[in-house]
């Protein structure tokens, strides 16, 4: 089998980027694969070395010689994904939905770029009468756009023979939406996070104090990550664990300002906000937390690699009662719900990890024993080349 393989790759900051760089190595096993990008040089210099990469203006051309039997698509909610969303109309193919909402990507595609128009007509495409009136109030309203009322997926399901997902969430909603469509649920992959350094030696060096109790979440450092409430929370955390500290690591988008929260909150001193590191730092900083706080809501229905890196990790991790996070197991994570208490159980939730050493420990072993099981990359492969086998067939 032969695959035009559609991603962004490094050095695009995006976690699909991330995610098709682990599985193209478990892909290729099953398959003949060529990647294909938007105007740039892919900065993995092994998965160039592997695999033939052109830019996906070539397609056109190439497909004719090449002889592909699928053009396999990794779509996401980003501008990264916009060549994506215009391709698939042209050339139809199997699509990797790793988001269900994908109407942020629209505007930015439309209105970000003074095209209010064309964001009226693709929300009449994906929507009827209704986008077409939600997308005029919007624009009317200063811009408040309806994002998880219209997720504007449409014609990325229109244009799709078959659709892969990751979680049993998406595909009830799609089955809901677009009944018939072909859909296979395939586990989001996370490569097993490498053994680090002694916790003690890791937070020397780090710069980390090594007595207390530290707590995290790792990620780009959006308003749907919930961190307003985690700090309030971690807040009242410090009245019991005055040493305790809070790690923010990831981009914090510069119109969200989380350092005037941390000011506001008096946590001056006790919250280090570490924008974006390389990996191998960010993996060295998962080592090095006692708990990881990784909460979502709204949900966009996507499934969060940043969370499933962390459970490899072998890290005890709170998360939101919502959408594919309800579908990880009960032992391997801590869930508290969406609304009026989540700071409550938030808190209890914090607590009760900060005092007890032996459950933190027992919950990450557990997490880790999970991912192992259910989230290998060669799994992901295996499936994907079931499925297309199936759907071309």
């Amino acid at each position: 089998m032969r695959i035009a393989f559609f991603s962004p790759l490094g050095p695009q900051r995006t976690g699909i980027a991330d995610y098709s760089e682990e599985l193209l190595p478990h892909l290729v096993r099953h398959a003949e694969v060529d990647l294909f990008v938007d105007g740039y040089a892919p900065s993995n210099r092994e998965l160039t070395a592997r695999f033939p990469a052109y830019d996906h203006h070539q397609f056109e051309s190439l497909r004719r010689a090449r002889r592909y039997d699928v053009a396999l698509y990794q779509m996401g909610n980003s501008r990264a994904h916009e060549y994506i969303y215009r391709m698939l109309p042209r050339f139809p193919g199997i699509t990797v939905l790793h988001e269900y909402v994908l109407h942020h990507l629209v505007v930015e595609m439309t209105v970000s770029r003074g095209d209010e128009a064309a964001y009226v007509r693709e929300l009449g495409y994906c929507h009827g009468l209704a986008g077409i009136e939600a997308a005029r109030e919007a624009l009317r309203d200063g811009q408040r756009f309806p994002y998880l009322r219209y997720p504007a997926n449409r014609r990325v399901v229109d244009a799709s023979f078959g659709l892969i997902v990751h979680s049993d969430y998406v595909r009830s909603l799609l089955a809901a939406d677009s009944p018939g469509t072909a859909v296979a649920v395939v586990n989001q992959h996370v490569v097993p996070a490498p053994i680090q350094e002694g916790m003690l030696e890791l937070r020397r060096s780090l710069k980390l104090d090594e007595d207390a109790v530290l707590f995290a979440s790792f990620g780009l450092a959006t308003p749907e990550k919930r961190l307003g409430v985690a700090l309030r929370a971690f807040r009242r955390v410090r009245d019991r664990f005055s040493r305790s500290r809070y790690l923010i690591v990831g981009e914090v988008p510069p119109w969200h300002d989380l350092q005037q929260t941390v000011e506001e909150l008096g946590l001056r001193g006790a919250v280090d906000l570490l924008g974006y590191v390389e990996k191998s730092d960010l993996l060295r900083y998962i080592a090095a937390v006692d708990v990881c706080v990784s909460l979502r809501w709204p949900t966009m229905g996507e499934t969060s690699a940043s969370t499933l890196r962390l459970l490899s990790a072998g890290k005890p991790t709170i998360v939101s009662a919502v959408g594919s996070f309800a579908e990880l197991p009960d032992d391997c994570c801590h869930r508290v719900p969406v609304g009026e208490e989540e700071e409550e159980r938030l808190l209890e939730a914090m607590l009760a990890f900060a005092e007890d050493a032996t459950a933190r420990e027992a919950m990450g072993l557990r997490a880790r024993q999970y991912t192992q099981e259910h989230h290998a990359a060669q799994t992901s492969a295996a499936q994907y080349i079931a499925f297309i086998e199936k759907v071309l067939a």
